[in-house]
């Protein structure tokens, strides 16, 4: 293989939506752009061969550019790679930062890609490809860490829309010709409704779980449960994240979706049910309904998510209320309305994700010096100032409202 345009490389890596740096691979390629793809294959929060993908799979996948390596060859793959621009993920991980690093010393342009709406590590990356302007909020505002300065010194930011919350199956593993295969796969009756529980580490202790189980059953609703990325990690590879000592389907006796099914069961379910989970914000592009359940963990912020997916979700004041929702017609909304929930957390919706991000991906490698430049830490900040509602805003603790509003008050008076 020439040397590649683009060197993706991923090291925290979600068994149920990898599939879609995949599809980016192809879309790069369609655009006449070559792509070199690194999966970290392993501990403690990488794929696994065999379960994540067919071990038969990887000649022909490698053949196109597309390797799943253990951990430490994906860097030495990367760190030695021609590609004109690295792109990385952004979590919190001890490697990345060295890694962003040696790459800008070599003169290679760096990038990250951001997974979620409210959550982005920079590492000093020359780029960043966010979700929305309220990951900027969600940052500099709400989780203000130590490495939120980083924003400031990037060359571009650039608004994608988050190709993870695209719609895109995984048929890799397998492919479902209609909701019956899929419903025969777990052992359900494909003729009652299917509804997807999502719990998130608060849920996982939480005697919520155990009533959103029984509260379906006593209806006759089919429930699987959609697990959290690093109970996925638990079963593969031991990395007890959580500190249950086990994952919360075998704690709850639930029947959990295998990781690579987990599109296939937004697809497929007719309803989906969390409390302290993002996923709400992802559901709308599925063309899918949520209930929303009160969160005891960041109250603030699961309510002023749910506002964000209003138009589109049930949001009630106690898990007692859900058996109204089960017995009942199953909420349901019109595709106008999915469209303004997914208008609120994704600025451009006549273009996918996929687009969007080849498209940001040309700008930098043809002008990587003053692609997504900004001026100065309160023209970033300007940015998201339209986009913050009063419910994210009163989700700030007191202080950091104070802040922001002395700040915002600022940036108007001085624009």
């Amino acid at each position: 293989m020439n040397a590649p345009d683009v060197c993706i490389t991923w090291l925290n890596v979600h068994g149920g939506v990898f599939h879609k740096l995949i599809t980016l691979h192809e879309r790069l390629t369609e655009a006449g752009l070559s792509c070199e793809l690194l999966f970290s294959a392993g501990p403690p929060h990488g794929l696994k061969v065999g379960v994540d993908v067919p071990e038969a799979l990887l000649p022909g996948l490698a053949a196109r550019g597309i390797h799943f390596l253990p951990r430490a060859e994906v860097l030495q793959k990367a760190e030695t790679s021609p590609a004109r621009l690295l792109i990385a993920d952004a979590h919190h991980d001890p490697d990345l930062p060295g890694l962003i690093a040696r790459a800008r010393l070599r003169g290679v342009v760096t990038a990250q890609l951001a997974t979620l709406l409210g959550d982005f590590t920079s590492h000093f990356a020359d780029h960043l490809l966010l979700q929305h302007p309220l990951t900027l909020f969600f940052e500099l505002e709400y989780n203000h860490t130590r490495e939120s300065h980083r924003f400031f010194q990037a060359k571009g930011i650039h608004f994608t829309g988050n190709l993870f919350f695209e719609p895109t199956v995984n048929t890799l593993v397998d492919s479902f010709a209609s909701r019956e295969d899929f419903c025969a796969k777990y052992g359900i009756d494909s003729a009652r409704p299917l509804c997807l529980w999502l719990p998130n580490a608060v849920d996982a202790r939480s005697a919520v779980y155990g009533q959103v189980l029984r509260m379906a059953g006593n209806v006759g609703l089919n429930l699987l449960v959609k697990l959290h990325p690093w109970e996925y990690a638990f079963k593969k590879h031991g990395t007890d994240t959580w500190g249950l000592g086990t994952t919360s389907d075998v704690l709850w006796n639930a029947r959990a979706v295998d990781e690579p099914d987990g599109a296939w069961a937004y697809r497929f379910c007719d309803l989906a049910v969390m409390s302290t989970s993002a996923t709400c914000l992802e559901m709308p592009f599925w063309g899918k309904p949520s209930v929303l359940l009160p969160s005891a963990s960041h109250p603030g912020l699961m309510r002023a998510q749910a506002r964000l997916v209003a138009d589109c979700s049930v949001s009630l004041d106690a898990v007692e209320q859900l058996p109204d929702v089960f017995s009942g017609p199953l909420p349901h909304f019109l595709p106008a309305d999915y469209a303004s929930a997914c208008a609120q957390v994704r600025q451009d919706c006549s273009r996918d994700a996929y687009v969007q991000t080849v498209a940001a991906i040309e700008t930098i490698l043809a002008a990587p010096e003053t692609a997504g430049h900004l001026s100065s830490p309160a023209a970033l900040r300007r940015l998201y100032d339209p986009f913050v509602s009063q419910e994210l805003r009163a989700s700030l603790s007191a202080s950091r409202r104070l802040r922001y509003d002395a700040g915002r008050l600022l940036r108007r008076l001085t624009a």
